[in-house]
């Protein structure tokens, strides 16, 4: 487990996300998927609602917003299912 936690540090480190260094953050969505918000404002929206996550390397899963939401619908979504873009793989 050391030999992993070291290597980790060692990979976070030369991609710049430890010791005050940016976060990596990556951002999953469907292929031509086009949201009412562009992306930063979706990410300023669940920075504000602390929905982001702080990992130094960290996903969105952007797949499960619904689509056809309006900005105010998009906003309100983000605002009360942010935390639920964390997770990977089909929305339950």
């Amino acid at each position: 487990m050391k030999a992993i936690a070291k290597r980790l540090r060692r990979l976070e480190g030369q991609v710049g996300t430890v010791d005050g260094k940016p976060q990596l953050l990556l951002v999953v969505s469907p292929a031509g998927s086009v949201l009412a918000l562009d992306r930063d404002n979706c990410i300023r929206i669940l920075r504000e609602c602390g929905h982001l996550p702080t990992g130094p390397v960290s996903v969105l899963n952007f797949s499960r917003i619904p689509v056809g939401l309006s900005a105010e619908e998009l906003e309100q979504h983000l605002r009360q299912h942010g935390a639920e873009l964390r997770r990977m793989g089909p929305a339950e």
